[in-house]
């Protein structure tokens, strides 16, 4: 049989206020520790998951912008492709007007020279024939 005498109760109380010292010094330091940390890691994670979601809109973001720019790029690309295609046409129209111009004052030009020719010959006609016919005849003929 257990004796119970008074050196147990002197234990018991001594095993309690080892338990109160160890909880004041040892365990609640302890515990005050680790539920920090626990806060720390549980923040650090939600600042981490809340950067990854921000990156992740970034990233969208970015490539939308870069698609539109693409795209701006490509309508602009089109735009001066279609201008330098009727500047061109402009400057070939513009071209064959002057030459069909030129042409045509060249034609002008050359009826002109053929008429004036033509108006100097009928007038030296009778003088030619006239000059052809004392040659062939070796006399002089009078109208």
């Amino acid at each position: 049989m257990i004796q119970l005498n008074w050196t147990f109760f002197v234990q018991m109380v001594n095993f309690l206020v080892l338990m109160f010292i160890l909880d004041r010094i040892l365990y609640r330091p302890i515990l005050k520790i680790l539920d920090e940390r626990d806060k720390k890691i549980e923040t650090g994670q939600e600042k981490a998951k809340e950067l990854l979601e921000k990156s992740e809109y970034m990233l969208k973001d970015y490539k939308e912008k870069i698609s539109d720019a693409k795209v701006e790029a490509l309508e602009i690309k089109n735009s001066a492709i279609k201008e330098a295609e009727e500047e061109a046409n402009r400057i070939i129209n513009d071209g064959r007007k002057k030459a069909e111009q030129i042409l045509e004052e060249i034609k002008a030009d050359a009826e002109r020279q053929v008429e004036a020719a033509r108006k100097e010959l009928e007038s030296e006609v009778g003088a030619i024939a006239s000059s052809i016919v004392n040659q062939v005849l070796g006399r002089e003929v009078t109208q």
